[in-house]
């Protein structure tokens, strides 16, 4: 992945329900890491495949099971109705 050069950052704000925030200074996450880490993971679901790191990658692959089991289910259901 090529580098690009430095640039500023932008400055923005965001909403935190009082349940995140208070857990962020708990466990003493900063909230630009956070910031970080939630974007990159909505990136990588919408296939940015640079910020697909293993723990995304687990999350899809969890997701697809889940989903295969429901639809598995789901077949069991039909079939069992239709006989």
């Amino acid at each position: 992945m090529e580098r690009l050069p430095a640039q500023p950052f932008i400055r923005t704000s965001v909403n935190m329900s009082p349940e995140f925030h208070r857990l962020c200074r708990e466990y003493r996450i900063k909230f630009s890491d956070a910031m970080r880490a939630g974007v990159s993971l909505l990136l990588a679901e919408k296939g940015a495949m640079e910020y697909n790191n293993n723990l995304n990658i687990s999350r899809q692959l969890q997701k697809a099971q889940d989903a295969l089991i429901k639809m598995n289910e789901r077949m069991i259901e039909l079939n069992e109705t239709k006989n």
